[in-house]
């Protein structure tokens, strides 16, 4: 699978200080993203792991319901070919 990614030339800053000049940098980001549907997603699993939609749909909602409930206790999850999902505490902005 490929992802389409365009390089956007963007300035960053590392501080909250005005005087702080930045630097410029080029930052990937998805040049076309369209979300999928879940039955699109439950459909094509099924397919490649040869179970039936009601054994996946199953699963799904079962892992769903997995990574809610730890990755909302503040444990690392992982997703197999994409890393780790974990929630960071809340920041208020000013």
């Amino acid at each position: 699978m490929a992802l389409k990614v365009k390089a956007i030339e963007k300035k960053i800053k590392f501080t909250k200080d005005e005087n702080d000049p930045g630097v410029w940098r080029y930052v990937m980001s998805p040049e076309l993203y369209t979300p999928l549907s879940q039955a699109k997603v439950i459909k094509e699993a099924a397919l490649r792991s040869g179970v039936s939609r009601g054994v996946m749909q199953a699963c799904w909602d079962a892992a769903g319901e997995v990574i809610k409930a730890w990755a909302t206790e503040g444990h690392s999850v992982a997703l197999p070919g994409l890393g780790t999902m974990r929630f960071g505490p809340a920041t208020a902005k000013r």
